[in-house]
């Protein structure tokens, strides 16, 4: 287990008090004071560490977005089936997907997102200015010929599609529980992947 300092667990229970805020208040609705309060700190030690509102909800975001770049941050084995590999990715992200802390955050997020399109914007621009995770496998494989990718963007969208449609948005909404077919899923999912991209480029 991970040994914080001080500093890092107030902060870390600062960015829990945020998120249970923000759930139940919505960004708009939220307060520095009662986030403090919830995470039973001084307003003063919150904006030490965080100086307003807005810094404190990209902090959210951030630690969201870092979360699944970690998961998905492998690096492409030319040793190795490709298939093998995705389906490694492919599981961990589903592993995280079930995770009740990042679909919390995906809620709170999701809603701002809705109320303030513009935070999209900036959410994408930050996500697309980070070389690693699933863009860097796939630079990799299209550079050793496993792969024949034309347009890394559209299939890295491609395959976190068939990666959410029976892990994520099922888990987000509470709709059908795919957990029982889970192997049979990642498994065919990567295989449409890696054989439309092994013998064609779009």
């Amino acid at each position: 287990m991970e040994n914080l300092s001080r500093s890092e667990q107030k902060r870390q229970d600062i960015l829990l008090a945020a998120l249970a805020e923000f759930k139940d208040k919505s960004f708009a609705g939220a307060s520095m004071d009662a986030i403090a309060e919830r995470a039973n700190a001084s307003k003063r030690t919150v904006y030490n560490h965080f100086a307003s509102k807005e810094l404190l909800f990209q902090a959210v975001m951030e630690s969201f977005w870092q979360q699944s770049k970690r998961v998905a941050n492998q690096q492409f084995d030319a040793t190795q089936p490709v298939e093998e590999q995705l389906e490694i990715i492919a599981s961990a992200m589903w592993d995280l997907y079930l995770q009740s802390d990042f679909i919390e955050k995906a809620r709170v997020l999701m809603a701002e997102f809705i109320r303030q399109p513009q935070m999209m914007d900036q959410v994408i621009q930050q996500v697309n200015d980070q070389e690693q995770g699933l863009p860097r496998f796939l630079q990799q494989a299209n550079a050793s010929g496993a792969l024949k990718i034309s347009d890394l963007k559209v299939a890295e969208t491609q395959f976190w599609g068939l990666c959410k449609a029976f892990a994520f948005w099922p888990v987000l909404f509470q709709l059908h529980d795919y957990r029982e077919q889970r192997q049979m899923i990642i498994k065919s999912n990567v295989a449409m992947f890696v054989q439309h991209y092994q013998h064609k480029s779009t």
